[in-house]
Order: structure tokens, then C-alpha cells, then sequence
């Protein structure tokens, strides 16, 4: 366990833009204020950051718009990944978080993967006493936050 700090965060975005820019994405990270104090396992939380980075990447046609945030709150920190993307319908969000579950208009459009990213992203944020959660409508795009205790 190490401190989970705003580079790490940076450091994930960073080599994220890397392979997304080539194929058209803008991916930006809103600085941070101050360092983000809580006690994590940096690869595992990067491992779930990074899926939703790739979420947003994959389900947002043409040329994606991917916004990272990483805020301190009183409660610890809350790490934020914004997309304009197709959204997802209000009946779908409630089992988005369980294994092998895909979207209709995943299936629809012919958007590769296996229903598992957001199940381990979950996972791993649960495991550190966390809670993850979405905001999305349907052709508007999804806000993924992942709110991690101090």
C-alpha cells in the first residue's frame, strides 16, 4: 500500500493519451489542488481508472472528448472521468457494475468487450472502502466517479 498521489493519476492519463490521441481522442486531466491523501493500491486503482478511460474511449464514436478530475473532498478523494459519448439509457445503470453485463447499444453497435471492465473497476474500488457510480443519459454522455475514503 502507497499514498496515491495526483502523478500517479497524471502518470495513468498521461500514458492513456498516448495510445488514444493517435486514433482522434482529446483527453484532458483538470489539475488537482494539493496532494490526494489516502492509503491505495496504486496498480490496482490505476488498473481501474485506466477502464474507465477506455470505457469512454470506446464508447464514444468519431472523435472523443475524455475529461479527468481529481478533487479532494472532506470525506478523501474523488476521481472523476467525463465523456460525450453515447450514454447509457436510465434502465441499464443499475447492473452496469456486474460481470459479463454489456450494454444494448454495445451489442447494437458492434463495441468490442467482455462485460468485465467496470465489474473489476468496482471491485477494486469496494475493496478499498470505496463506492463508484455513474451519471449518464442517453446520447449525452457519462460522468464514471470513483470516491475513495481519506
Amino acid at each position: 500500500m502507497s499514498y496515491l498521489a495526483i502523478r500517479r493519476v497524471a502518470k495513468v492519463v498521461a500514458e492513456f493519451r498516448n495510445t488514444a490521441e493517435p486514433r482522434g481522442a482529446a483527453v484532458t486531466l483538470e489539475p488537482a489542488m494539493g496532494p490526494l491523501p489516502i492509503r491505495a493500491d496504486a496498480a490496482s486503482l490505476s488498473t481501474a481508472l485506466w477502464n474507465l478511460l477506455d470505457n469512454a474511449m470506446k464508447y464514444s464514436p468519431d472523435h472523443p472528448e475524455i475529461r479527468v478530475r481529481a478533487t479532494r473532498q472532506a470525506s478523501g478523494v474523488e476521481i472523476a472521468v467525463e465523456d460525450r459519448g453515447i450514454g447509457i439509457p436510465a434502465g441499464e445503470q443499475r447492473t452496469i457494475f456486474d460481470r459479463f453485463v454489456r450494454g444494448r447499444q454495445a451489442l447494437v453497435q458492434g463495441i468490442k468487450g467482455t462485460g468485465l471492465g467496470l465489474a473489476m473497476a468496482s471491485h477494486i474500488v469496494r475493496a478499498h472502502g470505496g463506492r463508484i457510480a455513474v451519471e449518464s443519459s442517453e446520447g449525452s454522455g457519462s460522468t464514471f466517479t470513483i470516491v475513495l475514503p481519506a
